[in-house]
């Protein structure tokens, strides 16, 4: 019997081994002839069966990751903040002015998520609002003052190429944020020949609108902003309602504060003061009395995950990186702690040395890839993934990133693999990269990455390339659940 188990071992570990030299060889075809001679590949793959890499090539090469890089934000927040954390925004009073303490929710007023729970842009700030009239206050006598101390001041990372800045996906970060931090306007026809009217949400009093569109005749309308400033130039012509593709507001706390102002005085509340910035919080986080809290906003931590990894939201990304610095500067004894990028980068390598993956290569300037300054390795990456999955935080990770021919930005990609492969995206000029798992039989399989870097021109090629890689692995799966290569 025990030589026959012997026996049976050895053919098993054979037939495991016969079935790795086989993928090798499917994967390695698959990157073997790029479409540009000057394209750089890195690429790894860990069977999580056993945690060991069954494929790399160039994985310890460093390599722009693009949007890939909210793989190392979203699992540092993780870390630090837990699953069961809830962003907790919080409208309060010292008798005399209202309070808006900012906790870095880039969920507040995001339109997807205010859609799914059946509410308005505005539903907050008018449950808040609603709030106030049941307290009989009908008038504040003081300021609005926001407390965005959180975050540091930094809103626009200083290696953002310039011609990102001001659109939407390069919006600024704040403590306070609110609809995506960006203004969506659109030009609306009047009478032919007479001017058009113009909408902008959220309302507020913050921006000027220079509105030089008229109705009718040819054309289209135009949209003209310097990133920055709060001036905004309409021109052209309209003949049916157009939206405008959303543009990113420079202060995001100011929009925040400005917009509820509105509200509260649609609802008939008036605010004698202005709008000012102050630390509210103590050190410890408390709120010092006479501060009483009327009303709190929440956005739980997995929500904003998968805006991040579905959707590839960038605010989102960069909220969770530094909120996780916020939360590991204050675990850390700093009682004057600030989330920042450089704090965030600081939790990202934390967790990295918790995982016991070599860092050697890695860098990390902002948690959406939106920077080029990012750096990572494809066996970083996998390696990253494969950690979360042995982890109990693994499902709320995998959860978050999109899941092939389903949804996010996957959602036309790999029809045809089962709803198998769930992956972060990554693309740039440049730069194509895909990380994330494909399951087996009985759920995730392999942690894989595959990054191009170093080409010109269009990146489909790659993308198909990246396609073909994870069916490879998605066939390997099929093979070893039905016993055969």
């Amino acid at each position: 019997n025990f030589r026959g188990g012997g026996a049976g071992l050895a053919w098993l570990l054979f037939a495991a081994g016969a079935a790795n030299a086989g993928l090798q060889q499917d994967l390695q075809a698959t990157l073997s002839k790029l479409p540009h001679a000057q394209a750089r590949v890195g690429a790894c793959v860990i069977d999580l069966a056993n945690g060991q890499a069954v494929f790399t090539m160039n994985g310890d090469a460093p390599m722009t990751p693009a949007s890939a890089m909210k793989l190392f934000a979203m699992s540092a927040a993780l870390a630090e903040l837990g699953t069961s954390f809830q962003f907790e925004t919080v409208l309060a009073t010292d008798g005399t002015n209202l309070l808006l303490i900012g906790d870095g929710d880039p969920g507040f007023g995001d339109d997807k998520l205010h859609r799914a729970r059946g509410e308005s842009l505005y539903g907050p700030f008018e449950a808040w609002a609603e709030t106030l009239r049941a307290r009989g206050i009908m008038q504040v006598r003081g300021d609005i003052i926001i407390d965005e101390w959180v975050f540091d001041d930094q809103r626009i990372h200083p290696s953002w190429e310039s011609g990102d800045l001001g659109k939407w996906y390069a919006a600024p970060v704040g403590g306070l944020n609110i609809n995506d931090n960006c203004l969506d306007i659109a030009v609306i026809p009047g009478k032919a020949g007479g001017p058009a009217s113009v909408s902008v949400e959220p309302q507020n009093g913050l921006i000027t609108i220079i509105n030089k569109c008229k109705t009718g005749g040819k054309g289209e309308p135009t949209l003209n902003h310097r990133a920055g400033s709060n001036e905004y130039t309409v021109s052209g012509r309209v003949t049916k309602r157009w939206p405008f593709s959303p543009v990113a507001c420079s202060d995001p706390g100011l929009l925040f504060a400005d917009s509820f102002r509105s509200v509260l005085a649609r609802k008939g509340i008036r605010v004698e003061g202005g709008i000012r910035r102050g630390r509210v919080r103590a050190l410890d986080g408390s709120l010092p009395p006479p501060i009483s809290v009327l009303g709190v906003h929440r956005t739980p931590l997995p929500d904003v995950l998968a805006r991040a990894g579905k959707d590839s939201q960038n605010l989102f990304a960069e909220c969770l990186l530094k909120r996780a610095g916020y939360a590991r500067g204050r675990r850390s004894g700093n009682p004057d702690a600030r989330g920042s990028w450089k704090s965030g980068g600081e939790a990202v390598f934390a967790l990295l040395h918790r995982a016991g993956i070599d860092a050697h290569g890695l860098a990390v300037a902002d948690g959406s890839g939106l920077s080029r300054d990012n750096a990572c390795t494809a066996s970083q990456l996998a390696e990253l993934l494969a950690f979360e999955y042995s982890q109990p935080s693994g499902r709320i990770l995998k959860e978050s990133l999109a899941t092939a021919g389903v949804d996010g930005s996957l959602r036309k990609r790999l029809k045809n693999s089962d709803s198998r492969v769930h992956a972060k995206t990554g693309t740039m000029k440049g730069v194509r990269a895909l990380a994330g798992y494909v399951d087996g039989e009985s759920g995730p399989r392999y942690a894989f990455a595959v990054m191009f870097n170093g080409y010109k021109g269009s990146s489909a090629p790659y993308k198909e390339i990246q396609d073909r890689f994870c069916r490879v692995l998605a066939d390997a799966a099929d093979g070893e659940a039905r016993g055969t290569k």
